[in-house]
């Protein structure tokens, strides 16, 4: 029931207004109401998630927590309302490459893009860079190399066919099926030459050494033989 008001006239005694009566019937019933209110119930409620604003209620105090401004925060208010602005973060981003940059603000975005052989996806919140290109010289089907390749003494085996312009070091294996270590460069073994001496001075050729020094080091004259039999 609702607090019932008395009449009380224009002016004293002009008969407009609650008999005495009435008046203290009304009187009786606001008091029998005010006495079944119970204020004990009163209290605030915090609705939604997030920390709690209503802290308690202390007798007829209603206790509220009270907002502070944290890092890079402020709080304005006004009579209706509170306005609470964030003013933290990276404002801009500056970005730079081999060739160009950029400056990113709040509003712009940063595109990452693959190049040959490269794919980039973005899955969950994270992004993955993939190679498809060939990893070893075995997937590449014309390897070529920018510099010198320094083998580290490691072996270079299984070569069909080797070009080169120079050949400096050792070379082990097999030219034209024969094996160039037998061969001397000091010495040249012809075997064995049949003789036809029909003179003197044949007789002397056949008889005593010639040197005609060393392959490296021929000696100055020359010498014809016809042709091996």
């Amino acid at each position: 029931m609702a607090v019932q008001l008395i009449n009380i006239g224009n002016v004293a005694n002009d008969g407009t207004g609650d008999d005495l009566r009435e008046a203290m019937i009304k009187i009786n019933q606001n008091f029998e109401e005010l006495d079944l209110r119970d204020d004990e119930q009163t209290t605030g409620t915090n609705l939604g998630f997030g920390e709690n604003v209503f802290k308690q209620r202390v007798n007829y105090d209603l206790e509220f927590r009270t907002l502070l401004a944290g890092t890079d925060v402020t709080i304005t208010s006004n009579d209706v309302s509170l306005e609470i602005s964030a003013d933290g973060g990276i404002k801009s981003l500056n970005l730079e490459s081999d060739v160009n940059n950029i400056d990113l603000n709040e509003q712009a975005s940063l595109h990452i893009a693959g190049g040959q052989d490269i794919s980039t996806t973005i899955i969950d919140g994270t992004m993955y860079i993939s190679y498809t290109g060939p990893t070893e010289v075995a997937d590449d089907t014309s390897p070529t190399l920018g510099g010198n390749l320094n083998a580290d003494s490691n072996n270079i085996s299984d070569v069909a066919t080797l070009t080169a312009n120079s050949i400096v070091g050792d070379v082990t294996g097999l030219v034209h099926g024969i094996d160039i270590r037998t061969l001397s460069v000091q010495s040249l073994d012809l075997g064995n030459i049949q003789l036809n001496v029909t003179s003197t001075f044949d007789l002397f050729l056949a008889t005593n050494d010639v040197d005609y020094g060393t392959i490296l080091a021929p000696a100055v004259f020359d010498s014809e033989f016809g042709s091996f039999v």
